[in-house]
């Protein structure tokens, strides 16, 4: 992390569009720390740049995500998503209401991000739902990680309360609906 730091240190037109597609590929990759990345991006540029490249690019990543499985590798997506048997019950509310069942798997990321571009794109949902959920849904761990790296230098434990508390309400409200829609 310390290389991605020191590389984006150096602002110019070029590092902001190559974080911006930096948050783009990592839409495509399970389980990696989005957030923190974010974070490191927060604390080289001003709020508004890094909240555009943050949510921008992970918005730009989600999408080309799941034009690629909807159209592109629907067959390859398809038999990759059946394999996860424990979702079952997120598939039934995606076919049933798929702007509530992205929003509710942005809002509290018990789904990997990559994971949810890639069900959304093999199923029914209908692509303004799935942006418009996608976006809405983004923004409250993008405008926390950003704030916080942009703090991280100031105040560290500002920085800390804030991303404790945004993890416990997450937490929180993740064990409270879990039992909806995944089966142990």
């Amino acid at each position: 992390m310390d290389n991605l730091l020191n590389w984006i240190q150096h602002d110019s037109w070029m590092t902001r569009i190559s974080s911006f597609f930096l948050m783009a590929m990592l839409a495509f990759i399970p389980a990696v720390p989005i957030p923190l990345v974010a974070g490191i991006i927060a604390a080289t540029y001003s709020i508004p740049v890094a909240l555009f490249i943050s949510l921008g690019g992970t918005v730009f990543g989600s999408i080309c995500m799941f034009f690629l499985c909807r159209y592109a590798f629907q067959r390859i997506a398809l038999k990759q998503v059946q394999k996860w048997k424990r979702l079952d019950g997120f598939f039934q509310l995606l076919e049933r209401n798929g702007f509530l069942a992205v929003l509710i798997g942005r809002l509290i990321p018990i789904i990997p991000s990559a994971a949810i571009n890639a069900i959304a794109g093999v199923t029914k949902v209908r692509f303004s739902s799935f942006l418009f959920a996608t976006t809405i849904g983004k923004v409250p761990t993008m405008m926390v990680f950003t704030l916080a790296g942009a703090q991280v230098g100031k105040n560290q434990l500002l920085t800390a309360m804030m991303i404790g508390l945004y993890v416990l309400v997450l937490f929180l409200l993740g064990m409270k609906i879990r039992n909806k829609w995944v089966i142990e």
